[in-house]
């Protein structure tokens, strides 16, 4: 009798730890109901409040119920008919079958419907064990005091129980466990791969802080080179000249080389990005259900190295303008040079040259002002209304022409302010009194459409305080606003 107690009891074991890792099969060894009779209970992590639900209503209300009341995680358990643990329990085969059936559903809801692992784990080891245990210890007690039909029923439910889950627990255990050996093999091949661009971006980093580091340097070896060159003679022109392309040169090496660099190495890790992402893809379930997540390996070091490369574009353009500026003014001393050289004939002959070619560029830019102003201003595509602040600019870019063209008529513009007088006077007029009248139609057509109320209303105000550029901006600002462009 005493082997008998001692298998028995092993058959509890067994059962009691295969209900607790939640195992749930979906052919069970017994027909399931529409739902057993019992109740399933809920306890959030941060309460002491215990929420139980008849068996009718399902564990998700008892869920409910707890998450309203605090935090995760959150842990499960569930009760047989009669709701307490009872030596009637295990001499009532459908008592013990309904409560097996409410353990079934109570974990796999925690598992497969709110797929929340650290509430799992509670589950797992919280109240439910407990009420495990304390019907297998007190199966122990009955198998000593008395080895009753009860106890048959209940080493006949178990057994047959675990040995129904057996082989799907053993094969989600598996299958779980080759899941995760991949992923970390995924994390493995990654992590390998990524240690020498970890490598060349530290190196990238430091090269880059060194060459920001002469940016002081160089604008002070240019300022010496434009000094160098405003007291050269003709003869030591060529030679300043030449040490500002050597300057430029070198200014120009160091980046380059950088912005070579971190090209390629930028190329790499999006290489690398695209392959991580594509090699983890399949296992993102995997991960989780186990409450991890997709690390993001590249995109502080893409965006960092992006800076880098902008800066490092942005200082040569700089060094550039500035070697094209010192080119420019050292032919300019070249030319005023030779100019000072030679008899006061040519000096003439060359002043006049200079004022008749500035006469000339000035009178070009006068009539391409004025020929700007007799296009029509362009209109919106939907609601076909003008829109005027490019206008306006160049109707005052014209009207403040008046005061260059107010010297006497000696000046070397002249030949120009006589073509613009007219126009002047006439852009004058239309900012004063025609392009207002337009912004108002303009706005009077959207506010009767009820269009861009605020857009319009803000016009409006500008156009009321005499700001007409002011009021054209706005005004085309709502006309865009409207139509949504």
């Amino acid at each position: 009798m005493r082997r008998r107690t001692r298998r028995c009891t092993a058959i509890v074991v067994a059962a009691v730890a295969t209900l607790a890792l939640g195992a749930t099969a979906c052919g069970c060894l017994w027909p399931r109901e529409d739902y057993a009779p019992g109740m399933f209970c809920a306890q959030a992590n941060t309460s002491v409040v215990e929420h139980c639900v008849d068996a009718s209503e399902g564990p998700g209300s008892a869920w409910s119920k707890a998450e309203e009341d605090g935090e995760l995680p959150i842990q499960m358990w569930a009760f047989g008919p009669n709701g307490v643990m009872s030596d009637d329990l295990a001499a009532n085969e459908a008592e013990l079958r309904a409560w097996f059936d409410n353990i079934d559903r109570a974990v796999a809801y925690v598992r497969d419907e709110e797929k929340n692992a650290e509430s799992l784990r509670a589950t797992l080891h919280g109240r439910l064990l407990g009420l495990l245990s304390q019907l297998r210890q007190r199966q122990e007690a009955i198998f000593e005091e008395e080895p009753v039909r009860a106890a048959d029923n209940f080493q006949r439910a178990m057994t047959d129980k675990a040995r129904a889950e057996k082989e799907p627990l053993a094969a989600a255990l598996a299958a779980d466990k080759q899941a995760m050996a991949v992923v970390q093999a995924v994390f493995e091949q990654a992590r390998s791969d990524a240690a020498p661009l970890r490598s060349r971006y530290a190196g990238v980093a430091a090269r880059f802080a060194a060459y920001r580091a002469t940016e002081a340097a160089e604008t002070a070896a240019y300022a010496a080179l434009s000094e160098q060159a405003s007291r050269s003679d003709i003869d030591g022109l060529d030679g300043a000249e030449q040490a500002v392309l050597a300057a430029a040169r070198e200014a120009s090496r160091a980046p380059n080389e950088l912005a070579a660099e971190i090209m390629t190495l930028s190329a790499e890790l999006q290489a690398f990005a695209v392959w991580f992402e594509e090699a983890i893809a399949p296992h993102e379930d995997v991960l989780a259900t186990h409450g991890a997540v997709v690390p993001d390996i590249t995109s502080g070091a893409l965006r960092s190295l992006s800076a880098m490369l902008g800066y490092a574009e942005r200082r040569v353009a700089r060094s550039d303008a500035t070697a094209t500026a010192l080119l420019g003014g050292i032919a300019l001393r070249r030319q005023a040079l030779r100019v000072l050289e030679g008899d006061e004939g040519a000096r003439e002959a060359i002043a006049r040259s200079r004022i008749e070619r500035a006469s000339e560029v000035f009178r070009e830019g006068v009539r391409a002002r004025v020929a700007a102003l007799s296009a029509l201003p362009p209109v919106s595509e939907k609601l076909g209304l003008p829109l005027l602040a490019e206008r306006c600019g160049d109707l005052s870019a014209l009207a403040q022409m008046r005061a260059l063209c107010e010297a006497s008529s000696g000046s070397w513009r002249e030949a120009g302010c006589a073509e613009a007088r007219g126009p002047i006077e006439a852009a004058e007029v239309e900012l004063r009194t025609g392009l207002p009248r337009k912004i108002a139609a303009g706005l009077a057509t959207l506010r009767a459409k009820r269009m861009a109320a605020a857009a319009v209303d803000a016009a409006q105000a500008r156009l009321d305080a005499g700001e007409v550029k002011g009021a054209a901006l706005a005004y085309d600002a709502a006309v865009r606003g409207a139509e949504g462009t």
